[in-house]
């Protein structure tokens, strides 16, 4: 993901979790908020709890989530989204954490559609 298209601020990421809309599915919870109206492009976090396990294993997390978001290479939509990857993920479940993901992006795109 290119640095255009991160949420890196905390405030940010608090302000998108406490006032977006929620998408909750087995592996992710997705908040979305659409984006002020000089931005034109999608800007993403990912957030990965403790309780995920160890360092290792929530950055390979944060990694096949980034791989997921890269095949899909859609920064279209003007909106701020976070994903939250939930403490259930398995990193050996790729093709249908992929699927899941894109099932929940597919339905942010037609409620904003």
């Amino acid at each position: 993901m290119k640095r255009l298209n991160r949420v890196k601020a905390h405030q940010d990421f608090d302000r998108i979790i406490r006032n977006g809309t929620k998408i909750k599915t087995k592996n992710f919870s997705l908040s979305y908020l659409p984006a002020s109206p000089d931005q034109k492009f999608t800007r993403i976090g990912i957030a990965v709890g403790k309780s995920n396990g160890g360092a290792v294993t929530r950055v390979k997390e944060k990694r096949q989530v980034r791989a997921m978001l890269a095949k899909r290479n859609d920064y279209s939509l003007p909106i701020d989204l976070i994903i939250v990857i939930r403490p259930c993920y398995s990193i050996e479940a790729y093709e249908a954490n992929e699927e899941e993901l894109n099932a929940s992006l597919d339905q942010i795109r037609e409620k904003l559609n």
